[in-house]
């Protein structure tokens, strides 16, 4: 049975939550002369892309270009791996045989700000490393795309989904190589945050194709428990010792709240709809308690304050309306929130190494939802 009563028009949604990025590394010219390596048959093509990346990380605004010449630069490694590639370094000139690998972190700020500290700076022989290395570059490239990407439309929202998980995959792979200045515990908070925010994307992706409220609210529950997994990450001592991160628990622990209450809102609406006014009614006072019960949502940056409060409208408005049905028409018994079952979830997948290193992969995004989504 459906509401006699109509819901009061909604109010204009803010602008799309700001998604997080991480700072990145660069490679650094080889310091010793490699121009017999750079003749090396076997070699010549490694060499050439990784110089190509090298230039295409130093120049403005390289984003796309950069995240292009890294993937072809880890196709190059894939190529040259193993013992081929020692046995080519071997054969090369005493002089330019070492290939010291040098790698350098940025600092917090701005895309091209980079350390001048020699702590920030790693160098390596390994060609392990080396992969990892360009792993989390590139990952660092994808989540910067991500964040720039406007979500105002379907079409951004796609776009930021399929980069952040291909992001999660390249962060993935690099956690089982060996990359200096970044542990394994590490890359795997920031694969949890991309995928989170890739599911983030899934959501909006949702409720613009007008999907019905059951589902938005699976998507809506699981954006909030894997939010939740990274806030408590991020406060792990390891962690919490990084400039750039000191902030993104309390914006994780944030969005957990927010999409917990946006979890709620949407089955409320679905039973509503179904004429069960109690669990709905219970299932939005569930919501303000997680809008109104964190302090994380005061920390957060301003345009999730905005969202929250936002939210918090919406459901006080929904609130309120299913409030005056259930007294005019249902008058049905509204379950404590305590006994309100468990909301389901649903999945977001990082993308496959082979399927980020094609070219043209955010057209169909190896863990992206399809379109439509």
């Amino acid at each position: 049975m459906k509401s006699l009563f109509r819901r009061a028009a909604s109010a204009a949604a803010p602008a799309p939550m700001p998604m997080l990025s991480f700072q990145g590394k660069r490679p650094k010219h080889f310091t010793v002369d490699t121009s017999a390596a750079e003749r090396n048959v076997e070699l010549e093509a490694f060499m050439r892309a990784r110089r190509l990346v090298v230039l295409s990380s130093e120049r403005d605004g390289g984003g796309e270009a950069v995240a292009a010449d890294l993937r072809a630069y880890i196709r190059e490694i894939e190529v040259v791996a193993g013992p081929r590639f020692e046995a080519a370094v071997r054969r090369v000139e005493p002089s330019s045989s070492q290939l010291e690998f040098v790698w350098q972190d940025a600092v917090a700020g701005g895309r091209h700000r980079w350390t001048t500290a020699a702590e920030g700076c790693q160098c390596h022989t390994s060609l392990e490393t080396e992969r990892a290395m360009a792993l989390v570059a590139l990952s660092a490239e994808l989540a910067r795309g991500a964040a720039a990407e406007d979500r105002r439309g379907v079409d951004g929202i796609r776009r930021a989904c399929a980069a952040l998980c291909d992001a999660a995959g390249a962060l993935r792979e690099a956690a089982a190589g060996r990359a200096p200045g970044v542990s394994p515990t590490h890359l795997t908070a920031l694969e949890g945050l991309m995928l989170a925010q890739a599911l983030e994307c899934y959501f909006e992706l949702a409720v613009a194709g007008g999907r019905p409220p059951a589902l938005c609210s699976m998507v809506a529950r699981q954006v909030s428990l894997d939010y939740g997994q990274v806030g408590a990450a991020l406060e792990s001592p390891e962690l919490r010792q990084h400039a750039d991160h000191r902030s993104w628990a309390a914006h994780a622990e944030a969005k957990a709240a927010y999409f917990a209450a946006e979890a709620c809102l949407r089955a409320a609406r679905a039973r509503r709809a179904a004429g069960d006014v109690g669990v709905a009614i219970a299932r939005l006072r569930q919501a303000l308690a997680s809008l109104k019960g964190l302090r994380p949502l005061k920390k957060a940056a301003a345009p999730v304050q905005d969202a929250a409060k936002w939210l918090n409208r919406e459901v006080e408005a929904e609130l309120a309306g299913a409030e005056q049905d259930n007294c005019r028409i249902y008058c049905m018994a509204s379950p404590a929130v305590g006994t309100l079952a468990e909301l389901q979830q649903q999945l977001v997948r990082p993308t496959p190494l082979e399927n980020i290193l094609q070219q043209g992969t955010h057209g169909g995004g190896g863990g992206a939802p399809a379109a439509g989504g």
